[in-house]
């Protein structure tokens, strides 16, 4: 029997009511937000992460999980329950804060962002291949990318596809307000070879487990977790650099966008899945430094290391 063909990722093709609906809320309370002021939003994201902490049991097990693996006894029950409360309200800010980028613009940004070692995006993009931007589920990447739209870097972004086309398009649109351009995960390697043919910046957001058979286990922690091989594989390929860079919350709204000063680069005389490994690794120990730095604010509730050598890792199998 003939297994059921698999819709790629991305836009339904027929708009439906539940469609019409769910835009429809979210541009209501899109709406909301947008003639609050400032303190009233902030207020909201704390009272939202609240009830998202509250009612999540599921995903506070799992975020209890990965930082028993991450810190062990170096914090206390204590300790690990705070972050997790801090972790839940960041995210909820982070949600609102991304409803309101139409008001960021090129004469005000630097009042919710600013940004250190900027200057890695010239020297970068002076050797004339594009360049690679790493980052992660870490402080808010939509203002990362942002910004950086408005500091006229040219910016392709990787983005997954939205189910509802409708919400997609909206989505999308926010996304290119600044001049971004929208790179989608499915079957996009192509589209970021272009890209960087194009001497852009391509920002890809990488700390997530990867389940596919392209994977690779490198070290996170001191665990090994399946970690995606494209960063690596692409600055081999290409000659495009790799910078690092996450967006770390200061609490009332603002951030500091924070890009590591040494870039990474392929050795192209370097045996090739060797210089993967050791760039991937690089990129794991750049991540590890920001996380041990100001914990709270990476998405704690992703289920990491579900990923072994052969299969499930079962790691979270009590969550």
């Amino acid at each position: 029997m003939a297994k059921p063909a698999v819709r790629p990722p991305g836009p339904d093709e027929r708009v439906t009511l539940v469609h019409r609906i769910q835009l429809g809320a979210i541009l209501l309370f899109e709406g909301l937000v947008r003639m609050l002021p400032h303190s009233w939003v902030r207020a909201m994201g704390s009272s939202l992460g609240w009830f998202a902490y509250a009612l999540s049991r599921k995903h506070r097990r799992i975020a209890r999980i990965n930082l028993d693996l991450v810190f062990g006894e170096q914090l206390t029950p204590r300790q690990k329950t705070q972050i997790i409360q801090r972790t839940y309200r960041h995210f909820a800010h982070a949600l609102l804060e991304t409803l309101t980028l139409y008001r960021l613009n090129s004469n005000n940004f630097e009042r919710t962002a600013k940004s250190h070692n900027q200057g890695v995006f010239e020297q970068a993009l002076a050797k004339g291949h594009g360049a690679i931007l790493c980052t992660a589920h870490y402080g808010n990447w939509e203002i990362m990318n942002a910004v950086l739209g408005l500091q006229k870097v040219p910016m392709s972004v990787m983005a997954r596809p939205i189910d509802n086309p409708l919400v997609h398009v909206h989505l999308e649109r926010i996304r290119g307000a600044t001049g971004n351009r929208i790179i989608y995960k499915h079957k996009s390697v192509r589209k970021i070879l272009a890209a960087l043919a194009e001497n852009r910046v391509v920002g890809i957001v990488n700390d997530q487990n990867v389940h596919d058979r392209n994977r690779i286990m490198i070290p996170f922690f001191g665990h090994m977790a399946a970690t995606t091989p494209t960063p690596a594989a692409i600055a081999y390929k290409t000659g495009a650099p790799i910078i690092t860079g996450y967006s770390v919350p200061n609490g009332d709204g603002t951030y500091e966008l924070r890009y590591h000063p040494e870039l990474i680069e392929a050795n192209p005389n370097a045996d090739k899945l060797e210089e993967i490994d050791r760039i991937s690794r690089l990129l794991n120990e750049r991540l590890e430094a920001q996380i041990r730095d100001v914990p709270h604010p990476w998405f704690w509730v992703h289920k990491r290391f579900k990923t072994g050598e052969t299969g499930p890792s079962g790691i979270y199998d009590r969550a």
